[in-house]
């Protein structure tokens, strides 16, 4: 095959990807693996992606050792997980220990956790890798670059320049020179384009911006990203605890933080553990999504108990059962969307505490409204239908169903906006407030609510 085969094939012809298929089942590959080497890592990764498993590992060995971890570093890490048996482990284990500290640290932090292991114990885990891998999991350390232009007070612009030019090649994009001291603490900052307007003759000491918006390796990537926003900066300096400069982090990767944060909180708002991924297998589906499943159970085995509790009331009027799966609905419904805007604004930084009385405030005027207008469309379908069917004393039922989903709907409101505030304030993600547990409180308050108006009008 050509390597304009393999962009066929990347690209999703049916009739290309056949053909790779049985190709990489031949024992002569050298041609296969002549054209794969051609492939930009990017299209190698899009090419992986359309290949069963099997098939894209075969492809992952034909690449030389370089290109192999830049389409390893295209790929989503749960994908490379999937890719990487144990020999695949070894393999990338070996290219990453003839690395530098600082490419071997940029190639493991997002690498998934097994490779990491199997990398650290065959270098014996050396001290300056194990550091920069310690915030790998929530924190900017783990995404950040360590390439960039970091230079001393007293060189001069034509200096920087030179030195500039001289690296160009280990550049991707220059956003700013920086400036450092003789034990790399960050002092200030150069733009590019005082690069072109100050005297060659200048030294950086002199005009230098000194004030720096930095980072540490240990802040939480949401908070970097909210810090940028604010800001309005497309790159971020990272210093470590004693604010010497360690690396850089870009638009790039604030945006793939958003997407994290995104994808975490779609997560927990599903009832899934965080590092719930499409390649769990049974063994890792159970423990990471059972626990939500058990929690439901309990909240609905509450519920169920509530029910059973006006087994007489159900028996004297049963037509109250059928009000039920509305009443439920509706609390699990709005405690979501109440909780859903809370846990947003506090992940966008537009929650102010001060604010919280006004928000509450707001929320019960909207609840009251919606459970007014809901109410009274359940009312008056209700009065409706004791046209053609049987309904006794359908005026009180009306009521106490207005009555009963306007309560409902104030209730899981002012239970959706607080409990994330709660939990924020106790250390936990406000995002497990949704999914389960809004919707199972919500469930067996609401019925408790409705049993208790329904006895006190209708019965």
């Amino acid at each position: 095959m050509t390597t304009d085969d393999l962009r066929l094939a990347a690209h999703g012809d049916a009739e290309a990807l056949q053909r790779l298929a049985r190709a990489l089942k031949d024992e002569d590959r050298a041609a296969l693996a002549e054209a794969a080497r051609a492939l930009e890592p990017a299209e190698t990764a899009r090419l992986i992606l359309r290949l069963r498993p099997r098939h894209a590992r075969a492809l992952l060995t034909l690449l030389e050792d370089t290109p192999s971890l830049a389409v390893l570093n295209e790929l989503d890490p749960w994908v490379s997980d999937i890719l990487l048996d144990e020999q695949q482990q070894r393999r990338i284990a070996k290219i990453v220990a003839k690395l530098p500290i600082e490419e071997a640290a940029d190639v493991l932090a997002e690498a998934p956790r097994d490779l990491v292991e199997v990398t650290l114990a065959s270098l014996g885990h050396p001290p300056e890798l194990v550091r920069a891998l310690d915030h790998r999991t929530d924190t900017v350390g783990a995404i950040m670059q360590r390439r960039l232009v970091a230079i001393p007070l007293d060189w001069t612009i034509t200096r920087v320049i030179d030195e500039i030019r001289e690296k160009s090649d280990q550049i991707d994009r220059l956003y700013a020179v920086y400036v450092i001291d003789a034990e790399q603490h960050l002092l200030g900052y150069l733009k590019v384009r005082d690069l072109l307007l100050i005297a060659p003759e200048t030294r950086v000491g002199e005009v230098m911006h000194r004030d720096t918006i930095m980072v540490s390796a240990s802040t939480d990537r949401a908070e970097v990203a909210r810090i940028a926003e604010e800001a309005n900066l497309p790159v971020l300096p990272v210093v470590d605890a004693d604010g010497r400069l360690v690396g850089r982090v870009t638009t790039e990767e604030l945006r793939a933080i958003d997407r994290a944060e995104a994808e975490e909180d779609l997560k927990l708002l599903s009832g899934l553990a965080r590092e719930s991924t499409a390649a769990d297998g049974p063994l890792q589906i159970v423990p990471r999504r059972l626990p939500w499943l058990a929690a439901g159970l309990v909240g609905s085995g509450t519920a169920a108990f509530v029910v059973g509790a006006y087994e007489a009331a159900l028996t004297e009027a049963a037509i109250l059962a059928s009000l039920i799966p509305i009443v439920m609905s509706l609390a699990g419904n709005v405690g979501i969307q109440s909780s859903t805007v809370t846990v947003q604004a506090q992940a966008s930084g537009g929650f102010w505490i001060g604010d919280l009385g006004g928000r509450i405030l707001r929320e019960i005027g909207g609840a009251l409204l919606n459970g007014l207008i809901v109410g009274a469309i359940v009312a008056l379908a209700i009065l409706a239908l004791s046209q053609w069917i049987g309904i006794d004393r359908p005026a009180a039922l009306g009521l106490t169903a207005a009555l009963t989903l306007m309560a409902v709907t104030l209730q899981a409101a002012i239970i959706g906006a607080l409990v994330p505030v709660a939990l924020d304030r106790m250390g936990f993600d406000p995002a497990v407030a949704t999914g389960v547990f809004i919707t199972t409180s919500n469930d067996v308050m609401g019925v408790f609510i409705f049993f208790l108006i329904a006895t006190s009008i209708y019965l």
